[in-house]
Parts: structure tokens; C-alpha cells; sequence
């Protein structure tokens, strides 16, 4: 009998020791996890998945919040001090300006895009120059969304502009303008080509190009670089690597 319960005593024991070990494996593993921030032009939510899966293939215990919105309000946010290591703009413009207020300090030119106009999958419009009041043209925000620069920039090159500012709708971002158009609040909009895609593939609903609206200079999405810690410089070099650029091309941006 004494045998026994010194049987029972040792692997008590043993079960304790293992509990702890796995406790302490628990909280080593809490001690690891590193943490990135990343401020994303709208346009990027779908893509940004993507990368980040493949980005965790090599660093799998970096935990990653991505943070979206115009590329404006953004870089208003890296101003105002926001916890941000990485900022992903749609423009150069903005990281330029924090680049020159010493906000960031590296830049990177990451991929291009299109913009484009759509319309509702059972619109009538054939041209932008059909459309007129009392129907709306979504465009972003011209100072805080660069698709709604770009789209003014164009409207005025086309001659098209003065006639159409009774139809302007404003956006915060290219999804909200896609999302007039998708519930045909608004007849045309204006977006960049890879925001007709849902994923790497599949097309959103109830949503056609109208035309390409082409620009004299190309779309420039550029990245800054905020902090500089660790995480950030790993996430910022994984943006110039093959792998991240073959991503890009795989979800429609160019370059």
C-alpha cells in the first residue's frame, strides 16, 4: 500500500511538472508575439490579406492590424501622432509630405494602378458626359481620397468637369464609391481597376467598367516607413520582395 501511494505521489508529481511546463510554454510564447501596425489605402483590402498571409510564412509571430481609409486621412493620422508603423498610400503625395516633415523615414514606390470609371450592371449610360443632374457621379473626397483627385484631374482634362460638379457625390474612400454605385445611389463612379475584383478573382456584383479614365502621369502607390522598429523594417523590405510584388500582380495592381 505504501508503495502505491508513493507510486501516486511521484506521478502527481510528474503531471504538475508537465501542467507548469506547458504554462511557461504558454507565456514564452505570449513573450514572442511581436505586434505591427500598418495604415492602408482602402484600395488595398484585399490584397493586404494576401500579404500578410505570405508575409507569416517567415515571421509567424508578428501580429498584424491593418488600418484603412483614404490615404489623406491617414497620413493626418501618422501627423497627429496615431500608432502607425508603416503607412501603404495610394498617392505620393502624402508620404512626400510626411517624408518632408520628418514623419517617415524611408519611402518605397510598392506597385501602380488604373483608375476607371463604372457604372451599374443595368445602367444606360454609354459615355460620363450622359450623365447630368438630377443623377450622381461618386467620386472620393478630393482632399483626402487621391481616386477623387485623380478623377477631378481627369474630368477638367476631358472638358468635362464644369458641366458635371451638380452631380458630384463625395466619398470617404474608393469602397464607399463603389458601394453607391453597387446600390445605385449613383449612376458612375470613380475607382481604381483592381476595386471591380473581390479577392484575387471573383468580380463585385452589379458592377461594370464604363471606360478607362486615363491620366498623364501613372498612379503611384508609395509606402513610408514611420518607425523603426524591427517589425516595420521586416515588413517594409517584404514589400520590395518578389514574393509581394508577384501578389500585387495576382490581385490586378501593375508594376
Amino acid at each position: 500500500m505504501k508503495r502505491l501511494f508513493m507510486l501516486v505521489v511521484a506521478l502527481l508529481v510528474v503531471l504538475a511538472g508537465c501542467n507548469t511546463e506547458s504554462n511557461q510554454d504558454k507565456i514564452n510564447k505570449k513573450n514572442e508575439e511581436k505586434h505591427l501596425t500598418v495604415s492602408a489605402a482602402a484600395s488595398l483590402t484585399d490584397v493586404t490579406k494576401a500579404l500578410e498571409k505570405e508575409y507569416k510564412k517567415q515571421h509567424p509571430n508578428t501580429n498584424i492590424k491593418f488600418n484603412y481609409g483614404g490615404s489623406g486621412s491617414l497620413r493626418k493620422q501618422v501627423e497627429a501622432g496615431a500608432d502607425v508603423d508603416v503607412i501603404m498610400s495610394a498617392n505620393t503625395e502624402d508620404v512626400d509630405t510626411l517624408k518632408d516633415n520628418k514623419k517617415v523615414s524611408e519611402v518605397y514606390d510598392y506597385t501602380k494602378n488604373k483608375l476607371i470609371a463604372i457604372k451599374y450592371k443595368n445602367s444606360n449610360i454609354k459615355k460620363i458626359k450622359n450623365v447630368s443632374s438630377p443623377s450622381k457621379v461618386a467620386v472620393g473626397e478630393e482632399k483626402s481620397v487621391p481616386a477623387g483627385r485623380y478623377a477631378i484631374e481627369y474630368l477638367k482634362k476631358e472638358k468635362l468637369y464644369e458641366g458635371m460638379t451638380s452631380t458630384f457625390v463625395f466619398a470617404k474612400d474608393v469602397k464607399q464609391v463603389l458601394n453607391y454605385v453597387k446600390k445605385e445611389n449613383a449612376e458612375i463612379g470613380f475607382v481604381y481597376e483592381t476595386d471591380l475584383y473581390k479577392g484575387k478573382d471573383k468580380k463585385v456584383e452589379n458592377i461594370v467598367k464604363l471606360t478607362d479614365a486615363p491620366l498623364d502621369e501613372p498612379i503611384i502607390y508609395r509606402a513610408g516607413l514611420v518607425t523603426d522598429k524591427k517589425e516595420s523594417k521586416e515588413w517594409f523590405n517584404f514589400l520590395k520582395s518578389k514574393e509581394a510584388k508577384q501578389i500585387f500582380k495576382e490581385y490586378h495592381f501593375e508594376g
